[in-house]
């Protein structure tokens, strides 16, 4: 999803270090302390925080209000509607932000004192540095006592941060693999079934062979992939190389071969020329000029069904793995900050939303999946949801069967924000200046990450 990244005034940032907000995760000051607030419960701050029980459900007819800041409008009404079906005296204030603006939001909220959200977001993107600031409950703590062995493995390094703190619990699942135009596939790929395409390309090299194919035979009309940004995305993602090893800024070792794959994919004529996140991009998915599309389960709501209108019922699309591995392709996580006013409110609604199996059935219900394992188990339908747009496909299954299995995840590090929107600025040049080779790819890159980090050494 479309990130937009706005740089924090000078003088927000001093008064932020001033304060201290990068100390990290904690159980920190419960609210209360040295006061006699008084929650919705009816009970003392200090009292409740001290005696609380949070393992036990509220009573239905507990009364009170949580706030959120947010971007998935999708996510956000499933889940609060389906839990205020069991807590109908719960209200929400949602404030919509863009995703790319949360973490100035949250500095600047920290530097003024102003108020955060009771139920704190984090895109994974900048989540490492987001989960520095001084504002998160540890979750993996008293009260909360959360196990992080509740949700899948490969997750976990994305839930915690420096200390080990668990600041946030994953929305859902974000798997991503191959979206497929069925229809292209079958004429000229010779089949659309998914385990076949998968043997025929097992990697970049034959995947290029047979793009190069694809755009002769079918007279320079049709690309494998809408655009170079595409490829570069999935496949800087795929090694599950860190980007950053201390103060070291690992350039040539984790994205260099990206960075020729990309262009050799340009030059090939593999990829088309749309930018990613554009109107044409979005409006791509409903033309069938491209064979593939990276495919995340929130890619199915959000990118393709909205924008193939004559899809639906016509099985235009299929899943598979992609060559050389799967990826993990965004993700965002729920967590409480220390100013909230119902902590205990706040963690019922988490525990609901990300690990029970009545939040799981309302995600099931918009194409989601939750990232707790126990729902699964209590109720296997739950591994299965279906898309019209992908015929009779069971996405559930294949993402979690034949998807996850093949990601290799990337530790997360407090920088990855800047490298990320450096590297979305290569590509955009790669894709608007022909001539730029990869080898000048990388030397840019490195360019743009000594001024824009100093402190690192680049290699």
């Amino acid at each position: 999803m479309k990130r937009h990244m706005k740089n924090i005034a000078a003088a927000a940032i001093s008064i932020t270090v001033a304060v201290g907000v990068l100390s990290g995760c904690g159980a920190g000051e419960e609210e209360g302390e040295g006061k006699t607030n008084t929650d919705v419960s009816g009970q003392s701050s200090a009292s409740a925080s001290s005696a609380a029980d949070y393992s036990e459900p509220l009573p239905e007819d507990y009364e009170g209000t949580l706030t959120m800041w947010g971007w998935d409008d999708i996510y956000y009404k499933s889940v609060t509607e389906a839990f205020q079906k069991k807590y109908p005296n719960v209200k929400f204030e949602y404030t919509p932000v863009a995703n790319g603006d949360l973490l100035q939001k949250y500095q600047t909220a920290l530097a003024t004192g102003t108020e955060l959200p009771d139920i704190a977001w984090a895109i994974v993107d900048s989540r490492a540095k987001v989960f520095e600031l001084d504002m998160w409950e540890a979750l993996d703590q008293a009260p909360y006592n959360f196990d992080i062995n509740e949700v899948y493995e490969y997750l976990h390094p994305k839930m915690v941060n420096s200390k080990g703190d668990v600041c946030g619990i994953e929305q859902c699942l974000s798997p991503a693999g191959l979206a497929y135009r069925k229809d292209l596939a079958k004429e000229y790929l010779g089949t659309d079934d998914p385990k076949e395409l998968e043997a025929m390309l097992s990697d970049w090299e034959t995947f290029i062979e047979k793009g190069e194919e694809v755009y002769e035979k079918s007279g320079g009309t049709i690309y494998m992939w809408p655009g170079v940004a595409d490829a570069q995305q999935f496949i800087r993602e795929q090694e599950g190389k860190s980007w950053i090893e201390g103060d070291v800024i690992k350039a040539t070792d984790s994205l260099q071969r990206s960075l020729e794959l990309a262009c050799e994919f340009r030059d090939k004529h593999i990829v088309d020329k749309l930018e990613a996140w554009t109107p044409a991009w979005y409006a791509s998915f409903g033309e069938g000029k491209h064979i593939f599309a990276g495919c995340a389960t929130w890619s199915v709501p959000f990118t393709i069904e909205p924008n193939d209108p004559s899809g639906e019922n016509a099985g235009h699309w299929g899943l598979m793995s992609a060559p050389e591995g799967n990826i993990s392709w965004g993700g965002t996580t729920l967590g409480i900050s220390k100013t909230c006013k119902d902590k205990r409110l706040a963690w019922e609604f988490i525990k609901f939303a990300t690990l029970s199996t009545e939040g799981a059935e309302a995600l099931n219900e918009v194409g989601f999946m939750t990232s707790a394992l126990k729902p699964y188990e209590e109720k296997p339908e739950l591994r299965s949801f279906k898309s019209a747009w992908f015929g009779d496909q069971d996405l559930g299954a294949y993402f979690l069967d034949e998807i996850i299995p093949n990601i290799k995840p990337r530790t997360m590090n407090m920088d990855d924000n800047v490298i990320h929107e450096t590297l979305n600025l290569i590509t955009t040049a790669l894709n608007n200046d022909r001539s730029m080779t990869a080898e000048q790819a990388l030397d840019k890159l490195k360019e743009e990450l000594e001024t824009k980090l100093p402190d690192y050494t680049v290699e």
